[in-house]
């Protein structure tokens, strides 16, 4: 079973419908509970849309598409810091350094996300905790050069 599949399981109260009419600019939306999705896009692409609108259906209100508000801004940022914690959890990334990656790229193709999604999460994962934070006896630090460190503490 593939990431999509497993969130797609995770989240068996949504519906999820894949419209190939959807423009490309658009990878995916969620309205009530159905999740629409562009199939268009390659499966490390599909993993990171996805969580953002399974991410959305729990923390947003109401018609967030134009981001001209503040509001829809800040759950926009929320939905975002949702499914990166969703993709990029910290157990996820001291499993993917136990196995030796230690690159951003190494990274994202052991959780099966982009890079760029990757680089997104750990933004926000600095705007909340900083250069790093600790983990369940680990210290999890993002590095400035694209990689990441993971040091047992003890």
């Amino acid at each position: 079973m593939n990431y999509v599949e497993k969130l797609m399981s995770q989240f068996p109260q949504l519906e999820y419908k894949f419209e190939k009419e959807m423009p490309a600019k658009h990878k995916g939306l969620c309205v009530d509970n159905i999740v629409y999705l562009n199939p268009n896009q390659t499966n490390k692409e599909l993993s990171s849309t996805l969580a953002e609108e399974i991410a959305h259906y729990y923390t947003s209100v109401g018609d967030i598409s134009d981001y001209k508000t503040p509001e829809s801004r800040k759950q926009e940022r929320r939905a975002k810091l949702v499914a990166a914690e969703m993709t990029v959890h910290p157990a996820l990334l001291i499993n993917a350094y136990q196995k030796g990656c230690r690159e951003y790229w190494e990274v994202a193709d052991e959780l099966g996300i982009t890079v760029g999604a990757l680089k997104e999460a750990i933004e926000l994962f600095r705007q909340k905790y900083g250069e790093g934070f600790n983990y369940e006896g680990f210290n999890i630090i993002f590095g400035s050069s694209d990689s990441i460190r993971v040091v047992k503490l003890q």
